[in-house]
């Protein structure tokens, strides 16, 4: 797949001009480049590329709330314009259910905006908590909704601990039953921290949730 920063001039357009938060631009780039055959994923990772820098800049105070959620709506605007062009991407069927969202104390959201809406558009029906989720509220709506996947997204690592008590609590939830499937997520999150906090599995991208939370549907599907 091509580098979305040096293989491609109108990736690296398209990265600039989320960044800029330039509504038009990066909806003009995007077809652009949709039209000319670029592989949906080539585009979308410049998209998290870009997401990430978002992110940042908003860490170190240079932008604001306001920011983010102008960068989650193009974002949602990039993923319906390429979606038609994802392989399986729309389709009528559910696959499943995912629950998503961030852990108490946690306000990032980009990265859970991102996975939910690609989601959405390979197939599967999406609740999102929200921000700043707290343990007993991921295991009412477990109870309620009855997830095939619970999606836990993290970025800072104070919220650690609250990641922890959540995948302790949907864990005793569930039992002996293999669902939710307990997924987690988060620029700090690796192997090591899924393995510590005893969660089933973790997804370093976007992408990576959308084969999972396949993956998991399928063996659902085929006990």
């Amino acid at each position: 797949m091509l580098n979305p920063r040096t293989g491609n001039l109108g990736l690296v357009n398209l990265i600039q001009s989320l960044i800029s938060l330039q509504v038009s631009d990066s909806l003009d780039i995007t077809k652009k480049l949709s039209d000319g055959d670029m592989p949906p994923k080539c585009i979308l990772t410049a998209c998290e590329a870009a997401m990430v820098e978002i992110s940042d800049l908003y860490d170190t105070g240079e932008y604001f709330i306001a920011a983010l959620i102008m960068a989650g709506e193009i974002m949602n605007r990039v993923i319906k314009l390429v979606s038609p062009r994802m392989p399986d991407a729309l389709e009528q069927r559910c696959k499943g259910r995912v629950l998503i969202g961030t852990v108490r104390g946690e306000v990032h959201c980009l990265g859970k905006n991102i996975a939910g809406a690609l989601l959405a558009a390979y197939g599967f029906e999406v609740k999102d908590l929200g921000v700043d989720v707290g343990t007993s509220q991921f295991v009412q709506a477990t109870r309620d909704w009855k997830p095939d996947v619970v999606g836990l997204s993290v970025l800072l690592t104070c919220c650690f601990h609250s990641m922890e008590d959540t995948v302790r609590a949907l864990r005793q939830e569930r039992g002996d039953g293999p669902t939710p499937h307990i997924l987690i997520s988060g620029a700090q999150v690796n192997n090591a921290i899924r393995d510590c906090f005893l969660a089933d599995s973790y997804a370093p991208t976007v992408f990576d949730t959308v084969r999972l939370c396949e993956r998991v549907c399928r063996v659902r599907e085929a006990a």
